[in-house]
């Protein structure tokens, strides 16, 4: 992959990275705060709750995707970015474009979830 082509995912991945850290934080925030000690019944108390969780799973999510951003961020810096974390091969440009911290191929990505594993 040319120097140009990663330098231009490395700033996508910066902003993801950025926009996805303000999200969970917001996120996170939110559930903190989706249970107000002000709930009249039960019923409120229950919606409220979910919620709750519902923020955190979100935020949970969000987490899962900055790990896959740092993954992919720490690849660029190893000059392997770009390239198949299971058969080596480049990673086509749609795919990155599609999905900027991608760890593999579209073909090993399929294997991997009709096998369950890595």
């Amino acid at each position: 992959m040319k120097k140009d082509q990663i330098k231009k995912y490395h700033q996508l991945l910066l902003k993801a990275k950025h926009d996805l850290t303000s999200n969970v934080s917001k996120e996170e925030a939110e559930g903190r705060d989706a249970v107000s000690i002000e709930a009249k019944d039960f019923g409120d108390m229950a919606t409220e709750a979910s919620g709750q969780e519902m923020s955190f799973a979100i935020s949970d999510a969000g987490r899962r995707s900055l790990k896959e951003i740092d993954e992919a961020l720490l690849r660029v810096q190893e000059n392997t970015y770009g390239t198949c974390i299971r058969c080596q091969k480049p990673i086509d440009e749609a795919r990155l474009d599609a999905v900027p911290h991608a760890a593999m191929c579209i073909a090993c990505a399929e294997a991997v979830e009709r096998e369950g594993v890595r």
